[in-house]
């Protein structure tokens, strides 16, 4: 499963600046600046957590596709609504179907069922971006710490996106050490996947303002 549309978001975090006051740190890197670089795709796609993030997006995803496939009735029915308001219409102009007293309520009908059908389709695929957008959000949670205490034992300041850096040092680069101790840690082998309703990734409407008593 591909996540490059989150990946991409996720980075700009990922990739954070630390600075670290370890003074055994500060002895190992002397007045100049130790970067890093950390490579988050690859910590998605080859970490036990990311593999069975992965997994378990998919099986939003099917769940997702099987309810889609259920729309399938109601979108014929419409299609067949439709082709036969447009042989009722006929050469009517849409003046004269709103002034038909049999034929403008018939064709409201039909556009209130497209616009509910459209609702629940876009539902569907809302929750599971925002299911894709949370899981990622709690998976990078659980790794930044753990990049920090690399870069912090390597008596760096700094760490960089690898996948957008022209050139790293493979000494430099911390990714395999940090899925290494992701890998090893029982609390940090398991992604934290569940099923949220798109309604959970909308901005939040501000409160209505207190009315004044009287």
């Amino acid at each position: 499963m591909r996540f490059s549309s989150f990946v991409s978001a996720a980075l700009a975090v990922a990739a954070f600046v630390s600075l670290s006051t370890d003074a055994s740190a500060q002895r190992r890197r002397g007045d100049a600046p130790s970067v890093v670089a950390f490579n988050f795709q690859r910590v998605v796609n080859e970490s036990v957590a990311g593999r069975d993030m992965a997994a378990k997006l998919q099986q939003i995803q099917t769940q997702v596709n099987t309810e889609a496939q259920a729309l399938g009735p109601e979108q014929q029915s419409l299609q067949q609504e439709q082709q036969r308001l447009t042989r009722l219409r006929g050469n009517r102009t849409e003046e004269q179907v709103r002034n038909d007293a049999a034929l403008a309520p018939q064709f409201q009908q039909f556009v209130q069922r497209a616009r509910q059908l459209e609702v629940r389709a876009a539902t569907l695929r809302g929750d599971y971006e925002c299911s894709q957008g949370i899981a990622l959000r709690d998976f990078q949670a659980m790794v930044t710490p753990v990049a920090q205490s690399v870069m912090t034992t390597r008596g760096a300041t700094a760490i960089v996106d690898a996948a957008s850096t022209f050139y790293v040092a493979p000494e430099n680069d911390i990714t395999t050490a940090v899925i290494q101790q992701l890998d090893q840690n029982p609390a940090t082998r398991v992604a934290n996947v569940a099923r949220h309703p798109v309604a959970e990734c909308l901005p939040q409407q501000p409160a209505a303002a207190a009315q004044p008593q009287q």
